[in-house]
């Protein structure tokens, strides 16, 4: 099984596979990519944030 992307779908799908083997191996890559790189929401929100002030200087 190759990397997949921890995002709703990839979890979802392993979730309704019923497979073990697949749940735990994405939800192992999910920890791994929340470990590396953080709080996403938090950078989304940052990010959003960047985006009102810019567009509020136009």
């Amino acid at each position: 099984m190759g990397i997949i992307m921890p995002y709703g779908v990839a979890i979802r799908e392993a979730l309704v596979s019923n497979d073990l083997a697949k749940m735990e191996a994405v939800a192992k890559q999910a920890k791994q990519t929340i470990k590396d790189q953080g709080d996403l929401t938090v950078a989304l929100l940052d990010l959003l944030d960047a985006i009102d002030s810019l567009k509020k200087k136009n």
